[in-house]
């Protein structure tokens, strides 16, 4: 992978290479001067001038001490000539097999048993520069666009599509929650080959169909005047009667609830009877939700109950329907004025015009409105409702499964609209649905190209720049084969970025690559950093996310996110970085004091809270953030037998963090990458950990100051963002290679190389622009194409 390449990456090579006085590479670099920016040159090749030294430097020692006595020269033991390893490149296109020479190095079986043996770290040694050769491909060699995998939708991509497929708000309802968790690859939650389906995971996929239907289109409704009768009858003033009723002796309500299934026109229907007394007859209003619907004298008796109706809107929702009694009379062994509640009964909706429907019930039930067989309607309302679920037109053998289900629902007695409703959930468990499918006409073969077509291009953009599916103007342009074309495609992407659902990716992808989203199960030791309470920990993620928005909404340079002089800030966690002038609750845009130390992503307090520990800084997870976040280029993990840090040093518990990590370079296995880490981590401690300035630890002096491998002196986080700043390239591709991974949901590999250079070098032509960026990867050969893949999945 090419994130393993780890410490021989382009992008960490500035900070590995000697002063220009030991090698004819670029010469050690220099901070430049405060506010200004590299100019965006052609980088060169650094990953083969980085491999280059190290054949000299490290390799070639060792193949003179241990190789070279036996395999030079024209009468080189099996013709194999370790002599003319003067290069990657021309290791790589010569004779010399170098996953053989990497067998025979790390198995023991070279050199001799006889012979000298080289020690395991220079076997290591060896091992590791092999294995970055065999990975390496040069920046100019054609593009490989790399496969396509099926492609799961994961949760939030579900959710999402329900949301705009069905109209559900997934505030009041998580279609989702109940689905497998899913698996992180790459550090993104969308990559194609970690998304996996389990049979378990069948049953809830299912589970969530039928919920969602449901929601979205409502009860199943009966239009017509069908009495119901509501029962039981309830009230405060009276006695129930023997079927049911309620005898109303005193002036009061008897009634029951009722919860209509859609907004339309009722009849409430109520039998009654009285006990007369006085001079009038009893008095009964009707009354919805307590306001009156009708008013009636009751002239009945008990073997002849009077019915009364009265037709009233209901609104979707729960209702109290009650008869009120409202002129009782009473004179002691003379009269007594009674009013007996019989049934209390409501039909409706009475008919279809005057029904409200759900949007969702409208949309999808609308193709059965017509003429036809229910057979017929059917499959109107499923071919149209599949086309929109599949992201392409349904095809007819598709269209046919359907209506199967409906013809088996129908049969088994079942409405129309009930059997429709179940081939609808079978729409939502369909593999069309669920994934997002490229129909490579030969899969498995890796030398064949597969251009996307209109509609899978189309899903390719949505589920990047909304997480969602498409909607009705981007699947009209593959419809009509115009999305396919750099202009449209271009267009079509710049209207998604303007669009509110856009608000994904800045989460999603923001989220993840900065590692937002693990702030949330982050833990703080409140006793000792009390102010970073909760809300402080959600305002600080709330800033990254709105900054890296108007990155997006202002089209501004990728830089920024190194360096910048504003940022989003309220009163609270403005006092926390000491920038003063600040109030009210909300995050707004403000510009930082030009003595500040924050600007861009490195000193936001989610990024410095997240790289810590919960009681200290940890100048590893810092660094290796700036490594592997920042500059795409995380170094190997540590060897297994190596003792945590508080086990390693040696050192009092005064200690400070920077003595605690000198117990790193002690260790030749440890000193590799921590020679790196450890001076950028180090320099963000002015930082504590929750993201606070602080001028000293354990009651000493903070010392950020360090030195990179080359000759890069650092003191302090500025001089970090200044060092990348100087290398900007290096950094426009990184993000470029995060980018175009989280767009295709494929981890990148040693062959996308060319299409990460060109990505960057078109950004960086166009100074920069975040939204050129993204233009960028939309029209990337790797983007609009991919090839097949073999059997062993390379």
């Amino acid at each position: 992978m090419l994130a393993a390449v780890g410490v021989v990456s382009a992008s960490v090579a500035w900070a590995a290479r000697p002063p220009a006085s030991a090698t004819n590479a670029d010469p050690p670099l220099q901070p430049p001067t405060p506010g200004t920016r590299s100019p965006s040159n052609e980088p060169s090749d650094e990953l083969a001038s980085e491999l280059d030294r190290r054949l000299r430097g490290d390799v070639r020692p060792l193949l003179v001490s241990y190789c070279l006595a036996c395999h030079a020269g024209d009468d080189a033991e099996s013709d194999v000539r370790l002599d003319e390893l003067t290069g990657v490149r021309t290791a790589l296109t010569g004779d010399l097999d170098l996953r053989i020479l990497r067998d025979m190095i790390s198995s023991g079986d070279m050199p001799p048993k006889k012979e000298k043996q080289p020690s395991e770290h220079e076997r290591l040694i060896l091992s590791q520069w092999i294995d970055a050769a065999l990975t390496y491909v040069p920046t100019d060699a054609p593009i490989d666009p790399g496969w396509f995998t099926i492609h799961r939708l994961n949760r939030v991509e579900y959710r999402n599509t329900m949301r705009d497929l069905l109209g559900i708000d997934p505030a009041k309802l998580d279609l989702a929650a109940k689905l497998p968790v899913d698996d992180m690859g790459y550090g993104f939650d969308n990559i194609a080959d970690v998304l996996s389906t389990s049979p378990v995971a069948v049953e809830q996929y299912l589970a969530a169909a039928e919920q969602a239907i449901e929601l979205a289109l409502g009860p199943v409704i009966e239009i017509g005047d069908t009495p119901r009768t509501l029962r039981p009858l309830e009230g405060n003033n009276g006695q129930p009667l023997p079927r049911g009723g309620f005898f109303l002796y005193s002036n009061g309500p008897a009634g029951s609830r009722f919860e209509a299934p859609a907004t339309g026109d009722y009849t409430i229907r109520v039998k009654a009877w009285e006990t007369p007394g006085g001079p009038d007859r009893s008095h009964m209003s009707v009354r919805l939700d307590g306001k009156s619907v009708g008013e009636f004298d009751v002239n009945a008796t008990q073997a002849s109950p009077q019915e009364f109706s009265v037709r009233a809107r209901l609104s979707r929702g729960a209702h109290k329907i009650a008869a009120h009694f409202t002129n009782d009379f009473y004179e002691k062994d003379r009269a007594d004025r009674n009013l007996a509640i019989e049934s209390i009964s409501i039909a409706g909706p009475l008919d279809d015009a005057t029904t409200e429907r759900s949007a969702a019930w409208s949309r999808i039930f609308a193709p059965a409105q017509g003429p036809g067989t229910d057979a017929e309607r059917a499959r109107l309302v499923l071919r149209e409702f599949a086309g929109r679920a599949y992201r392409r037109p349904a095809g007819e053998a598709q269209v046919e499964a359907l209506a199967r289900v409906f013809a088996g629902e129908r049969s088994s007695g079942r409405s129309f609209e009930e059997s429709t409703r179940t081939a609808l959930s079978a729409t939502l468990v369909s593999p069309s649905f669920l994934f997002r499918i490229v129909a490579h006409p030969d899969a498995g073969n890796p030398d064949a190209r597969h251009t996307l077509d209109g509609y899978e291009l189309a899903s390719r953009l949505s589920y990047f720049l909304w997480s969602s599916a498409p909607d009705d103007e981007l699947l009209a342009k593959a419809a009509d084969g115009s999305l396919v074309s750099d202009v449209v495609l271009a267009a079509q992407t710049a209207r998604m970025l303007k669009d509110a659902k856009a608000a994904a990716f800045v989460e999603n992808f923001s989220g993840q690559w900065l590692q937002l989203r693990a702030l949330e199960d982050h833990n703080v030791d409140a006793a000792r950093f009390p102010e970073c309470d909760e809300q402080l920990r959600d305002d600080m993620v709330r800033e990254a996310r709105l900054f890296f928005a108007d990155i997006i909404a202002s089209d501004r340079s990728v830089l920024d996110l190194v360096d910048s002089r504003d940022t989003f800030l309220n009163a609270r966690l403005a006092a926390h970085y000491g920038v003063p002038g600040v109030s009210g609750d909300e995050l707004r845009k403000v510009l930082l004091p030009p003595e500040s130390p924050r600007g861009g992503v490195l000193t936001m307090g989610a990024v410095l809270t997240l790289t810590s520990y919960p009681t200290r800084t940890s100048p590893v997870k810092r660094g290796l953030f700036v490594l592997d976040q920042v500059l795409g280029a995380p170094p190997p993990p540590p060897p297994a037998d190596i003792p945590p840090l508080e086990q390693a040093a040696n050192v009092g518990p005064s200690a400070t963090t920077r003595e605690r990590l000198a117990a790193h370079l002690t260790v030749a296995s440890c000193a590799a990458c921590h020679n790196r880490l450890d001076p950028l981590g180090l320099s963000f401690e002015h930082f504590d950990a929750v993201g606070k300035w602080r001028d000293s630890e354990q009651g000493r002096p903070i010392d950020a100051s360090g030195s990179l491998p080359g000759g890069v002196s650092l003191n302090g986080a500025g001089d970090v963002k200044k060092t990348i700043l100087a290398r900007s390239d290096q950094f426009v591709e990184a993000l470029a290679g995060k980018v175009l991974t989280y767009a295709i949901g494929r981890g990148m590999e040693p062959f996308d190389r060319p299409a990460v250079r060109a990505i960057a070098r078109r950004t960086r032509a166009a100074g920069d622009r975040m939204n050129t960026l993204i233009e960028s990867v939309v029209l990337s050969e790797t983007f609009r194409t991919c090839r097949g893949r073999s059997q062993t999945h390379e």
